[in-house]
């Protein structure tokens, strides 16, 4: 398995996420923590899939 890598700045945004949802709902908080990661592994494992966002920023893409 592939190792996925975020950047300090998204870092510090997903903890914002996280703390805005778990302050919320924990089972939501749970679930968008797992849901993210399951992402990032997908997309570590298969970099080529999803829509490429090359031109704002080197390596990032989306699976949506």
């Amino acid at each position: 398995m592939k190792q996925h890598i975020i950047s300090p700045e998204a870092n510090q945004d997903l903890e914002e996420i996280i703390d805005y949802f778990t302050s919320r709902n924990i089972d939501a908080g749970e679930r968008f923590i797992d849901e993210f990661n399951k992402k990032c592994r997908k997309l570590a494992n298969f970099p080529n899939m999803g829509r490429s966002y090359a031109k704002f920023s080197s390596g990032c893409t989306s699976n949506n």
